[in-house]
């Protein structure tokens, strides 16, 4: 790791070192440090990191000014379990959030925070679609705390190593990472919530977390992952416009798994999909055509056999309530398509 000291010299020359400091220093100051009260007062430093994905949960991290008026975007594994929240800005001062203003949204693991200061640096945003694999990348951010020793945000450089790489729904942590980005930039606890720079200085991820490896490679190094900037200025917008997100839905569908009773009962030809047991009248799914006896068989293309698959499905497209999912449905031993909106409830 190197901590970089910054001053107002700006590089002349255009090789990478010379970018690289350039696109430092024009968004540091919009970096800051989140340290948490949690409400167990116990530290996660001693988790131990396996194969699988392991968010930052220890009690620092980092976040980054997205609106001048007061936003900082940051993780929701950062904060969650708090009691207090606190932000450290570039120049050493310090402010405790209200509880009032703070909004998340767990299934992608952002986290808005506002303090009430006008003005902030506000980061220079870019466009993560546009993304290459190979381009040179910088991490900045608080990893083991270190902004709290020296004032100063942490630097470390890569490539984007590869993109759009697909998690999909993780049922432990609640979380869905679709399109993500990877790199080898280094990443360490309390690197969670900074942002991931390209050349240009602009912001094209929010870094997340890491893959260790096996239990026998734990010291393996390389797998750190940033969530697109453009997916955390969708989020973004909705947590600062609406407060929250509402990813509870209500059908007004009651389905079944599908057993060897119900397939002679029906006459079907085999287990597959869902058995519509019954329909609300004047629900989504009543408009929506679905009739009693319908088999769901397929949910935006893919195959389900229960209501677990139906509800992952919907996690891992981030769908939310007002959004449409496409069903396919076997009626009369043939398949029709429908579209069924996603009111506010449960499914």
């Amino acid at each position: 790791l190197m901590t970089l000291m910054f001053n107002e010299d700006l590089p002349t020359n255009n090789n990478s070192s010379d970018l690289s400091v350039l696109a430092i220093q024009n968004n540091f100051k919009s970096v800051v440090s989140v340290v948490i009260e949690k409400k167990d007062k116990k530290s996660n430093n001693n988790i131990d990191f396996s194969n699988e994905i392991k968010p930052f949960m220890f009690d620092v991290g980092s976040g980054l000014i997205i609106d001048q008026s007061g936003y900082i975007v940051t993780n929701y594994h950062v904060i969650e379990n708090a009691n207090k929240v606190f932000v450290k800005l570039y120049d050493g001062k310090s402010y405790e959030i209200d509880s009032k203003n703070i909004f998340f949204d767990q299934l992608t693991d952002i986290a808005v925070i506002k303090i009430d200061v006008d003005n902030l640096h506000q980061a220079n945003l870019g466009n993560s679609d546009n993304i290459k694999v190979g381009e040179d990348v910088i991490a900045l951010g608080n990893p083991l705390g270190l902004f709290s020793i020296s004032n100063q945000i942490t630097a470390t450089k890569g490539i984007v190593s590869s993109k759009n790489i697909d998690f999909g729904f993780n049922e432990e942590y609640r979380r869905t990472y679709k399109q993500m980005i990877q790199t080898d930039a280094s990443i360490n606890p309390g690197n969670s919530g900074g942002p991931l720079l390209n050349l240009n200085g602009e912001v094209i991820g929010l870094n997340t977390f890491v893959i260790t490896g096996s239990n026998e490679m734990k010291n393996s190094v390389g797998l750190s992952f940033a969530i697109p900037i453009n997916r955390v200025i969708e989020i973004f917008n909705d947590l600062k416009d609406n407060g929250y997100i509402d990813r509870d839905f209500n059908t007004g569908i009651t389905v079944r798994q599908i057993n060897d009773i119900l397939m002679n009962f029906y006459r079907l030809d085999s287990l597959d999909g869902l058995l519509v047991m019954d329909v609300e009248r004047e629900s989504s799914g009543y408009r929506s055509g679905i009739k009693i006896g319908d088999i769901i068989l397929k949910v935006n293309t893919k195959r389900v056999n229960s209501l677990n698959e139906i509800t992952s499905i919907i996690n891992e497209d981030l769908l939310k309530a007002g959004d449409e999912i496409k069903l396919i449905v076997l009626r009369n031993n043939k398949q029709i398509e429908l579209n069924l909106s996603l009111d506010k409830g449960g499914f």
